[in-house]
């Protein structure tokens, strides 16, 4: 991995879960993959279906995230916080393929680290098991990078 020097250390799928049980805003952002720039991988499937891999970071700054944003050249970052009446379900499943496929196909992308996946899915259209994941409400906004 390049030294960005954007991440000291990372926060993990199972962290960034925490973070936001605890109230705690977070904003995921990306970069191609073959830049190895971050340490977490991610995937998302656009307006016309196409699903697109990538490397993916969650931080907690929201300047931090535009400025990785930037230098990537995305359009738009993640901004997730928690609370009771949020747009989406946020859920921590244990990495797989058949979860990222899940993931893929009902909330559109997934931020994992192997062990952990790190998803939304808007809100009462959840497909994964009670008793098989953690979950909580939050608002999920796609924000400009600019």
């Amino acid at each position: 991995m390049r030294d960005t020097g954007y991440i000291s250390g990372y926060i993990s799928a199972s962290d960034a879960f925490y973070l936001l049980q605890a109230g705690i805003t977070l904003y995921v952002v990306s970069a191609p993959v073959d830049t190895y720039a971050l340490p977490l991988a991610g995937a998302w499937k656009d307006d016309t279906g196409t699903i697109h891999t990538d490397c993916s970071a969650v931080v907690l700054n929201p300047a931090t995230a535009r400025e990785i944003g930037r230098e990537y050249n995305q359009q738009y970052i993640l901004r997730i916080t928690p609370c009771a009446d949020g747009n989406s379900e946020v859920y921590l499943i244990p990495d797989s393929e058949f979860a990222r496929e899940v993931a893929l196909k009902f909330a559109g992308g997934y931020t994992a680290d192997s062990r952990w996946l790190f998803t939304a899915v808007e809100r009462e259209k959840s497909v994964f098991e009670d008793g098989h994941t953690d979950w909580l409400y939050a608002d999920c906004e796609l924000i400009p990078v600019k």
